[in-house]
Parts: structure tokens; sequence; C-alpha cells
């Protein structure tokens, strides 16, 4: 990473999201990262532009001693690594793979065959000759090189993170680099010569809101593209199956019954109040759609949500639906995929039933650490609700009466 120097301008970067509790989690570029004592004050110091020497100085006056100085530049340097703090052109500086600059990241979409190809066939179908694309999130560039080779009179590939610099040198080793240009940093923050016909922008999370595709695309279009543009991907839909989860995995997320009981033997301690503590009744994690194939489904999928990506619509979900139980056995929690609508007759899906073992997304499981027996005919509320200003998603269920009373 390029050293901080006294006269190096930083800002925070834009669409962060910010957990605050025993730790501050800040939510960036798909990464999670721990902000330590000082985040709150150092998000603050770096609001708007300012040079490293003169947030120091402003900071300083907040804290006592050497070592506290030392914790709030090691700090800063931490946040400008992870990309929380971006230089004066809104890129981050780290050369070290972090955060979306790591190459596994990349390395596991572009192993995905299927969701490659799926967006490429996408731009082949959308994009025509003379065509103005703007790739929102870039990567390693590749389909910011198929729009060029669709026949785009040009494209503009933006990306904050290090590995645009290594599109670049893709673009002119396939020989587009006239035709393609590298807009470093942020797309809320860089802004394009002309209007795009065709927006691209892969930016589709586990959870497909939790990168901010619906915020990005709501500004894109108000501020890239022409009146009527044609956009990749456009629709996308999210699923949830009530599911029994395999204790073995289970127990690697929550506190269970059996790891408590092994634990009271080994240590002579009492561990039962980990079973009933709120921590415990809201567990999310993640594994891959493969993974989860063979576990008992309890119902069939209910559909929680159906977004427009198309850029008309605010970026909120607040659905409540119901639920209602079709199998008998444990319920454990909700595991929720996402079926993608790239183009038209084009769509991906995440669905355990579906996926294929190199897909590069992860299924969200949002558990409870004691699976309690269902029937059929149980039913149960499924609230789901998304928020630009929150860190993701968020999921309750919610046992209802049965109509039998």
């Amino acid at each position: 990473m390029a050293e901080l120097s006294s006269d190096t301008i930083l800002q925070r970067a834009p669409s962060l999201n910010v957990e605050l509790g025993a730790n501050t989690i800040i939510h960036v570029a798909g990464q999670r990262v721990y902000g330590g004592a000082n985040a709150l004050n150092i998000l603050q110091a770096f609001a708007h532009p300012v040079t490293f020497s003169s947030a120091i100085k402003g900071l300083s006056e907040k804290i006592s001693g050497a070592q506290a100085w030392i914790e709030l530049v090691s700090s800063i340097t931490n946040l400008y690594k992870a990309g929380v703090l971006v230089d004066e052109t809104g890129a981050t500086q780290a050369v070290v793979g972090t955060g979306w600059s790591a190459p596994e990241i990349h390395v596991v979409m572009l192993n995905d065959r299927v969701r490659t190809e799926t967006f490429v066939r996408a731009i082949e179908a959308t994009v025509c000759p003379g065509d103005v694309v703007v790739d929102i999130g870039t990567g390693t560039g590749v389909l910011a090189l198929a729009a060029a080779r669709a026949g785009a009179r040009h494209v503009y590939a933006i990306e904050a993170s290090a590995i645009g610099r290594a599109a670049e040198e893709m673009f002119a080793a396939n020989g587009v680099a006239e035709r393609v240009t590298l807009l470093p940093g942020w797309s809320s923050q860089v802004e394009l010569p002309e209007r795009a016909d065709v927006l691209i922008a892969e930016i589709i999370g586990n959870d497909p809101a939790e990168e901010g595709v619906m915020e990005t695309f709501a500004d894109a279009r108000k501020r890239f593209l022409v009146s009527d543009p044609r956009m990749i991907p456009g629709r996308v839909q999210t699923f949830a199956i009530p599911v029994t989860i395999d204790e073995k995995v289970l127990a690697k997320h929550a506190f269970t019954l059996d790891a408590t009981s092994n634990w009271k033997d080994w240590y002579g301690i009492d561990f039962d109040p980990l079973l009933t503590s709120p921590l415990n009744k809201s567990v999310v994690f993640r594994v891959a759609p493969s993974a989860a194939r063979d576990w008992p489904q309890l119902s069939s999928p209910v559909a929680l949500a159906d977004l427009d990506l198309s850029g008309t619509k605010h970026p909120l979900v607040n659905e409540s639906v119901d639920l209602v139980i079709e199998t008998p056995g444990m319920l454990g929690g909700l595991l929720v995929y996402f079926e993608l609508d790239v183009s038209p007759g084009q769509r991906i899906s995440t669905s355990p039933a579906v996926a294929s073992e190199t897909c590069s997304w992860a299924v969200k499981v949002w558990a409870s650490g004691n699976q309690i027996q269902v029937q059929p005919g149980d039913r149960f509320k499924i609230n789901y609700k998304y928020r630009v200003d929150s860190a993701g998603t968020k999921i309750e269920l919610i046992p209802s009466k049965n109509e039998a009373g």
C-alpha cells in the first residue's frame, strides 16, 4: 500500500453502513471492518476531504496519552487500507488485495461459469453497435470487455478498489483500451462525459440488496443514463424456505444443547444460559447452496420480495408474508435465496435445488440455536425489511395462531 503522507487528502467512502455496539463495525464494499474505539470520531473528521495531518491534529484534541495517539493513527491507516477512507480520487490505495480487490473474490466469480456466461449472453443480446455503456463495479473488467466486443462505441468502467488497475491492463491486452475507459472511484462520486444507453452492474450480494444495488441503480439512472435505458440485471426475486438445519452446521454458528452439555462435562460449568440468550435466537450465517441441498424443507419456497432494479423505485423493502408448514419436522430457521433476471430469457438462481457446485453466491440462513418440532398447518409470519441506512436486510420469523385455534 502507498504510505500515507501528511498532505494526503482523504475522505470517508460513500454508502457506508455502521453498526453501533460493543465493537463499531463498518460495512463497505461487501466487507465488514472493525472500526475500533475511535471509529465514529474518525468518520466525522473525514466527512469532507481533509489532509491526514489536519485530521490527526483535530482528533488528537479528543484523546490523551502516547498510546491513544498511536492507536488513533493505526485506526486511520487501517480504515484507509480497508477502503473506508479513500483518497481524493475516490479510490483506495491498497496494493495488497483486501475487500473487493482481493484476487480470491474474483477467482471465485470467474470460476462460476454460469454466473459470468449468463451476464455475457445478456450483454450480447442487449448492447447494440454504437451504444455507450457504463459498467459499475467492473472488477477484472470481464463484463466491460464483453460490452466492447458486443459493439459498444464506448464503455465507462467504474471501479473503486485496486482491482481496477488490473482491469485497465486487461483492456489494453485485449485491444479495447481506446474504447474502454476506467473511472476510478465510487459510482456515486464519478461523472460520465456523456449519457449511457446501457447500464451493467453485477453487484448482487448473497442477500441481493446488501451491496446497495437498488441505491446504485437509482443514482445511475438519474445521473448516467438516457431517458429510456437498458439495464443489466433488471429484476431480482427473494425467497425463503423453512428448513431443518444440519446439526453439525448449526453447532458451528449457534449454542446448541449438545455443545453446552459437552462443555459442562469438560469444564464443570453450567452453560445453559447460553441456550436462552437473545443472541441465540437470531443467528445469521451463510453456506454454499450445494451444501444445503439435502437439508429437509418443511414447505414450498415463499416469496419475500420482488425487486425492480430499473432504478425508478425507492430502495426500501418492508414485506410481511405468511408461511404455512407443509411437512412435519424440526424447524431450525429460514434459508434465503434469490432468482435474478439478468435479461429477458437469462436467469440465475441460487436455490439449492438448481445452483451449481461452483456457484459463487452463498445462501443466507436465519436460524435459532434451538430447533423446534412443527406439524403441517403450523403458521408463521415472516417480516422482511431493508433500508438504505441499515447494515443489511432483517428477517423475523414469528409464530402465528393456527386457524383451527
